[in-house]
Parts: structure tokens; sequence; C-alpha cells
């Protein structure tokens, strides 16, 4: 049987970590560690294997930086879909996934989404298998600055919020990317949110209650969210079904 490939796109901060393991971590955990190849796009070969699926993780880099690693994932990420190699591509993946299909990644301007929230499916979430026994409504979780503010041609969004409408999308019946993480464990937003407001300006949360310290009212929307995990699952069932 062919692996799946998990392109790690970068690392989570170290009280992360300390707890978890590498970011992979995270992925494996729900994927299974039999059935998985891990490759650093930051320093490893990109390699043409015949794999059964690709998932992209978060990174705290952005698409747009230039850095000539993500210029290489890019051409990579081609070659696999010009192979119909199943994709998904989560967070920074997400982004990655639309910014090398034609779409547009830039800095949220409504500001940081952080913690568990709730998102809805589109009618076209609704009707895709990535979202197979999910709830229209559901929570995830979340931990990003940059959003994709276009889509690629031909792409349609599946899962929308408050927030940002394209909070997760398809490309055809092969690419898949969701904003959200859903391989995050209420533990690993919960230190996160620990992490990234103690670096992060508190005007960057432009939703942030007045008279109450951002990292309380964030910690105050973490719960586990199962049944985003489901996505992740889903895909794995997809790749597993074609063979």
């Amino acid at each position: 049987m062919k692996p799946i490939l998990i392109l790690k796109t970068g690392e989570l901060p170290r009280r992360v970590i300390e707890n978890l393991g590498p970011y992979e971590r995270a992925f494996l955990n729900v994927v299974g560690d039999e059935r998985c190849v891990v490759i650093d796009a930051r320093k490893d070969a990109l390699s043409d294997t015949k794999w059964a699926g690709i998932i992209v993780t978060g990174s705290p880099a952005s698409t747009y930086d230039g850095e000539a690693w993500i210029q290489r994932s890019e051409e990579f990420l081609k070659r696999a879909a010009e192979r119909e190699v199943p994709l998904y591509g989560v967070c920074f993946g997400h982004q990655l996934l639309a910014q090398t299909f034609g779409g547009k990644v830039e800095k949220c301007p409504r500001g940081w989404e952080l913690g568990t929230v709730a998102v809805t499916q589109t009618a076209h979430g609704q009707a895709n298998p990535l979202f197979s026994s999910v709830p229209e409504t559901f929570i995830a979780q979340m931990s990003h600055g940059d959003v994709v503010t276009e889509l690629p041609p031909g792409a349609v969004p599946l899962v929308e919020n408050d927030h940002w409408p394209y909070q997760a999308f398809a490309l055809g019946d092969r690419i898949w990317a969701t904003q959200f993480h859903p391989e995050f464990t209420s533990q690993i937003v919960s230190d996160l949110i620990h992490s990234l407001t103690s670096a992060l300006l508190p005007e960057v949360f432009h939703q942030r209650p007045e008279g109450q310290p951002v990292h309380e009212w964030l910690l105050a929307t973490v719960q586990e969210a199962p049944v985003a995990r489901r996505c992740l699952e889903n895909f794995v069932a997809i790749v597993e079904k074609g063979g």
C-alpha cells in the first residue's frame, strides 16, 4: 500500500512541542504512524514517490514570504496534482494550495482568529465527501493571521463563519483545504494561546473584549473538537478508497 505523505511546513511553539512532540505527531495521532512518511519541505528533498495522498501542515510562515522552499513546495504540489494524487492542506497548507493553484493569500483584515470557533458548511460543503458525517455547523480549532482572499479558479467554498468566508475549499475532486486544524487537541490550542498571546500584540485580535486579558478570553473558548477531526479521517478514507 502506498504511503500518505505528511508535508511538514513548519514547527509549533516550544511550549506545544514540549507536551506534544514535533508537529507531525498531531497528524500521526489521527492518521497512524504506519501509514505515513514525513518530509520537511523546508529542508528535505521533495520526492515524487507514488504517494497515496499528501497532507500539507500548518506553519508560522506566510505563503507570500518568497522563500525558496515555498516555491519548491508549490511546484511539487502541482506535479502531484497532475498525477491525480489527493491533496489536503491545513491552515498554511490551505493557503499554500490556494496560492499554488491561482488563488490569493493576504493578512486577514479582521485580525487573528485563535481558539475554538464555530463554522458552518456551505451547500458545497454539505455535498462534499470531506465533510461526510459532519453536521452543518460544528466547532473547530483555529490559529491564523493570514487568509485566502481569492479562491483558485474553479474552486468552491466549503465552510464559512463570521470571521472569514473561505474557511475551507475544494478544487475538483482531489484537492481539499481547511483553514481550521482538524489535528489539534484542546491541549495543543491552549498551549498555542499561551505562546502566541505572549508574542503578539493584543491589537491583532480585533474581536477581543474590553477589560479582559486576551489570553483569558481565548482560553475560555477552548473545547475538544472531535467532529472537525473527521475531516482528516475522511481524507484518509478517500485516499484508501482510491487504492
